[in-house]
């Protein structure tokens, strides 16, 4: 991997959680390659390298999204004054996380991420141990949304301006499966000041 960022070892650094096939390449360990982690399995590094071999662009593409997130973030709450985050396809925690740049501008914020990924479940809950602000996690599937927004509500208040991060997921959503009718859903669970960002 080439770049700035931090470069992976090659070696998974953590132990998988049980029930994984690590055999088969999956779009989050494949990011997280990219984004120089290393919680990757050689099949993912295989493909990962395989697709920078297709594609050299992909790793500015997947860096600037993460950069995207967090400036994002930073503005919403920062500047927009936004105090609840719904990080919708979360993906493995890595650095800038939504909670860690949104509680950084104000303490209060309050983030819940989903994902529907066994591996980033158990990442994501690791990440939380010791967390005080109020974060929490939401293992749902995006394509349901009634249980995305059910369980976001046991720690956002729909009542008051939510920001909703969709960065890096919708691509990986058949046309079948309706993203677009899914994101509307979303959005009008959300009141007025709210935000979306894809």
């Amino acid at each position: 991997m080439a770049g700035d960022w931090p470069q992976n070892s090659g070696k998974t650094s953590r132990p998988v959680p049980g029930g994984l096939d690590t055999s088969v390449p999956h779009i989050a360990r494949v990011y997280d390659y990219w984004l120089g982690g290393k919680d990757n399995s050689a099949a993912d590094r295989e493909a990962a390298e395989q697709v920078i071999a297709a594609y050299p662009g992909i790793l500015r593409d997947v860096r600037a999204q993460r950069a995207f997130l967090a400036n994002a973030v930073r503005y919403l709450a920062g500047v927009v004054g936004i105090r609840q985050f719904l990080d919708i396809g979360t993906g493995i925690p890595t650095a800038s996380n939504t909670h860690e740049v949104a509680q950084g501008e104000a303490p209060e914020c309050r983030v819940v991420y989903v994902d529907n990924d066994p591996m980033v479940l158990a990442h994501a809950r690791a990440l939380l141990v010791g967390t005080t602000a109020p974060t929490a996690y939401v293992d749902a599937d995006l394509r349901d949304t009634g249980t995305v927004l059910a369980e976001a509500a046991r720690l956002l208040d729909f009542t008051k301006p939510v920001a909703v991060m969709l960065i890096s997921v919708l691509h990986l959503i058949p046309d079948e499966d309706g993203p677009h009718a899914r994101c509307r859903r979303a959005a009008t669970q959300c009141p007025p000041a709210s935000c979306a960002s894809a």
